[in-house]
């Protein structure tokens, strides 16, 4: 018996119109060029915890909440713990301690007894010097955390002020905010400070007014 050869119409039902509209194959786990590429880089904030996940993560590692579908930061390390940032601000204390000793020698601002003079006195005639300090500690956090991404501290110990929501860089107008704000973090006893070491986000209260967090600039 002759074989038969089966007509186009029925060998291309269901097909494709043309081969111009054909899809080349895709092997098993490979990725369409461009489609989710931004989803493989950088990390996920956990919704529950705040862990920073891996970007090709579904769940969280340690509390199982499920993930965003695409990467939320740029590729940091995990939050810096209390210690090491306590570290960064030693060295950010003397640097500005030595600038505002030599400034207030400059401007010839008295030395103000506090033990001898009356506790209104002493405060009026240490407000100029008390201002100042405010001043270079405000205006030393705007530039460098604005310009390029910490203290002096933080940058020697490989440290990187970003925004929390993003994990994008931090305008100027922010980190001015948030030096002011590290005053919210110390009036009680530095309570917002010691909250760095108790909450699971590694976060100070100044962070959480100001939606930043303070990561390690190599991930683990």
């Amino acid at each position: 018996m002759v074989p038969v050869a089966e007509p186009a119409a029925v060998r291309d039902f269901g097909a494709a119109p043309g081969p111009a509209h054909a899809q080349p194959p895709v092997a098993a786990g490979a990725s369409m060029p461009g489609a989710g590429e931004s989803a493989t880089r950088g990390r996920k904030i956990c919704p529950g915890c705040h862990r920073f996940n891996a970007a090709a993560a579904a769940f969280c590692a340690d509390c199982g909440v499920g993930l965003p579908a695409t990467s939320t930061v740029p590729l940091f390390g995990g939050p810096a713990g209390f210690w090491i940032r306590v570290v960064a601000s030693l060295i950010d204390g003397i640097l500005m301690f030595g600038l505002q000793l030599l400034l207030a020698d400059r401007l010839g601002f008295p030395d103000v007894d506090f033990e001898r003079m009356a506790p209104v006195d002493a405060l009026l005639l240490a407000l100029p010097e008390f201002t100042l300090d405010i001043a270079l500690t405000s205006l030393y956090a705007m530039i460098m955390v604005g310009a390029w991404g910490g203290t002096v501290g933080k940058l020697v110990l490989g440290l990187r002020i970003v925004r929390h929501s993003d994990g994008g860089k931090v305008p100027y107008g922010l980190a001015l905010g948030r030096s002011l704000a590290g005053f919210v973090s110390a009036l009680p006893l530095c309570l917002g400070y010691l909250w760095v070491a108790l909450s699971p986000s590694k976060r100070g209260w100044h962070d959480y007014l100001c939606d930043t967090r303070v990561v390690y600039l190599k991930p683990e």
